[in-house]
């Protein structure tokens, strides 16, 4: 059985001898793997579409385990992240963290706009690395099944003001709430800093149309705020630890 689809390679790993083995996502098809042989040998146009965040229309027939890649047509390679050491180990750590959140054989229409959409902005530089990585996680989160509630205090309802981000709990607390939430629980409560513009960043990001997704500004004070609440709240709900993540971070 042939199939088509158009799909971003997330990972390339040796497999064998001279086979490569590519994790794909595909707007139709979801996260998938898929083999190709021997793409580098005389087959120019095959390797470049099939690297590492290659996004390409590939024909693929169903082997006896897997897909194996037939053909593959390049559309976008996203060549100007190669200039930036840390734009392109941020574009590295938003692919691991999508293969992490990604069920297998889920369609993934808007996850895989989402992604290219974000690596577009990020080549072009025209949003901040900071603010491209914040709105990531919590959009991706977000459509993973992982949405925080930040309507308002999870104590009093209370919807104005600087809270707290609770973000193994997926909840804020304002600052009257929080002492009695912690003594009710049984563990130590994790906590950062949520004043109301990162409230409203937050609000805005889960609710906004993919159109819209990344119309809005922050002072330089509220976008660290925003990039250190999303970012400990997608680590704290995936209980994930991303050697990617780690590397950005070295490269800062």
């Amino acid at each position: 059985m042939h199939l088509k689809t158009h799909a971003i390679v997330l990972a390339q790993t040796p497999f064998g001898s001279q086979d490569k083995l590519l994790t794909l996502l595909s707007s139709d098809q979801g996260m998938m793997t898929a083999v190709v042989k021997n793409p580098g040998r005389g087959k120019s146009k095959m390797s470049a579409a099939c690297e590492m965040l290659a996004y390409s229309e590939f024909c693929l027939f169903s082997g006896r385990t897997r897909y194996i890649i037939d053909s593959a047509e390049l559309e976008n390679n996203f060549f100007g992240l190669r200039s930036s050491l840390t734009g392109l180990s941020l574009a590295a750590y938003l692919a691991e963290l999508t293969r992490f959140v990604m069920p297998q054989k889920e369609t993934a229409d808007e996850t895989l706009r989402l992604l290219l959409n974000t690596l577009y902005l990020l080549e072009k530089k025209e949003k901040s690395e900071q603010m491209l990585k914040a709105v990531y996680e919590l959009r991706l989160m977000c459509l993973s099944g992982f949405q925080p509630d930040v309507d308002g205090c999870a104590g009093c309802g209370k919807n104005e003001g600087n809270f707290w981000l609770l973000p193994g709990d997926g909840i804020v607390l304002c600052e009257d709430c929080l002492p009695e939430y912690q003594k009710l629980q049984e563990r130590p409560v994790s906590r950062v800093v949520f004043p109301e513009a990162v409230r409203k960043a937050f609000l805005h990001v889960i609710t906004a149309p993919p159109q819209k997704l990344f119309s809005f500004r922050l002072s330089a004070e509220a976008e660290k705020a925003f990039g250190q609440a999303a970012e400990a709240f997608t680590l704290f709900q995936t209980g994930g630890k991303f050697g990617t993540l780690d590397f950005y971070k070295a490269m800062l």
